[in-house]
């Protein structure tokens, strides 16, 4: 769950997030893994303006509670 609702996302700052997207490392210094490497790796190669712009994004995108 990529809005607000989800564990990541809500807990996280943007920068933890801008951060995670350049380096693959998440706040706890855990790793991107699974299906999510090709994203991370692909994200990193953006702009550090444009990782800002989508951790915004993603902050501020209306919560949807996952479905079990």
């Amino acid at each position: 769950n990529i809005t607000p609702a989800g564990k990541n996302v809500k807990s996280w700052s943007s920068s933890d997030l801008v951060y995670y997207f350049e380096s693959g490392f998440t706040p706890d210094f855990d790793t991107v893994g699974g299906s999510m490497v090709a994203v991370q790796e692909n994200l990193s190669k953006l702009p550090h303006s444009d990782l800002e712009a989508i951790a915004a994004y993603l902050k501020t995108i209306p919560e949807i509670e996952s479905q079990k």
